[in-house]
């Protein structure tokens, strides 16, 4: 799924160094998030750039669109494990940067409630190795499937991402707690790590209202509104757009679809 060269590790080496980067990845998260706080008082940005590009090389997450990750979890073969259990991200964001869910059946189409600490995936090998943890627990497909719903309602960006060459977990993220999306965020959209989606938005000037729904939902900040023939119209930066979707999915309209990037 991900269109992306990685370094390829197999086997026993495979398990092996997911063995030893389970338990480890909230403390990584940890201090990825101390560096982007201190990144704001001193001049660290070269060094950021740095350790981003080094991660792209064995590491990358692909946004997709509610549709996609549907597809990619149900054709997930039946005997690989899915664990479930908590965001290594939010264990030291959610304290410190507050709500970071929405509620689209609801109407609210702001940071209005809190992420759920269970959302992070694990797939496959590495499901089988983070199901070792005891903050893990080991679920079936359709179960992840009613999570993805409830993740999708919240407005969250569902990526997939993998390690070492293979398809090992789906991130639930939040552009107010996500540590990669603040990270993407501080480097102006340009981050190694996270890889734009198959499909991009495109707006039907004729339907737009204009309303701003599109605009509130976005996480990577990419649209914006313009006046055209005295009209409010909303626009999207195409070569910046992440595919996610959700100004799709908000849209009272129907003005806006995914097309192939």
């Amino acid at each position: 799924m991900i269109e992306k060269k990685n370094i390829i590790i197999g086997g026993a080496l495979q398990e092996t160094v997911l063995g030893c980067y389970a338990p480890n990845e909230p403390l990584l998260m940890q201090s990825l998030y101390r560096f982007l706080e201190a990144e704001k008082h001193l001049p660290l940005n070269l060094a950021h750039r740095v350790i981003d590009r080094l991660a792209g090389i064995t590491m990358a997450t692909q946004v997709m669109t509610h549709a996609e990750i549907v597809r990619f979890i149900e054709e997930l073969p039946d005997d690989w494990v899915i664990a479930k259990g908590p965001c290594p991200c939010r264990k030291h964001t959610a304290a410190a940067l507050g709500p970071d869910a929405m509620d689209l059946a609801g109407g609210f189409l702001n940071f209005c409630r809190q992420t759920p600490e269970k959302v992070d995936i694990q797939i496959g090998v590495s499901g089988a190795q983070f199901a070792k943890l005891e903050a893990y627990e080991v679920i079936a497909k359709d179960e992840l499937l009613a999570l993805e719903r409830e993740c999708h309602n919240m407005g969250l960006v569902a990526n997939v991402y993998s390690m070492a060459g293979g398809e090992t977990g789906i991130c639930h993220c939040s552009s107010a707690t996500c540590v990669p999306f603040l990270a993407n965020e501080a480097l102006g959209g340009e981050s190694q790590i996270i890889l734009r989606g198959r499909t991009v938005a495109a707006t039907d000037a004729d339907k737009c209202a204009g309303c701003g729904d599109c605009l509130r939902v976005c996480h990577f900040h990419v649209r914006h509104t313009v006046t055209i023939d005295e009209r409010l119209l909303a626009e999207v930066k195409a070569e910046r757009c992440y595919g996610c979707g959700l100004c799709a999915d908000v849209c009272p309209q129907r003005a806006v679809t995914m097309v192939a990037r």
